[in-house]
């Protein structure tokens, strides 16, 4: 008798723990998510918004941003632009990539820098 009940309340306990056990999305959203500048650089900024510990990265030189990394909530993340002499338009790209668990979602903040005329 004893057993019987042991083993129903484990049999429970494993149903509910199962049951609550919910697939968890990573939410996230950038605004604006395009940026503009002229060829005298500066700084742009664009709002992260994640519900998930996020980073910053970027494969392009000279570019920074900060902050590099958060956790949930809403940030501002300003990026500064180095300064150009080149005659034609420059596409910056940051990549903004939050993560929980095996969950993923990643968001990019794209600049553009106008040419020098």
């Amino acid at each position: 008798m004893t057993f019987k009940r042991i083993f129903v309340l484990v049999f429970a306990a494993a149903a509910l723990l199962l049951s609550s056990c919910a697939d968890y999305d990573t939410n996230t959203n950038i605004y604006p998510s395009l940026g503009e500048i002229g060829p005298e650089g500066g700084q742009v900024t664009t709002t992260f918004v994640s519900n998930a510990t996020w980073t910053a990265s970027t494969e392009d030189e000279g570019l920074t941003f900060t902050p590099e990394s958060g956790i949930a909530g809403n940030w501002t993340v300003t990026v500064t632009v180095p300064p150009s002499n080149l005659d034609v338009e420059r596409t910056w790209k940051v990549k903004l990539y939050a993560k929980y668990g095996s969950d993923a979602s990643t968001r990019y903040f794209i600049i553009t820098q106008h040419p020098v005329r």
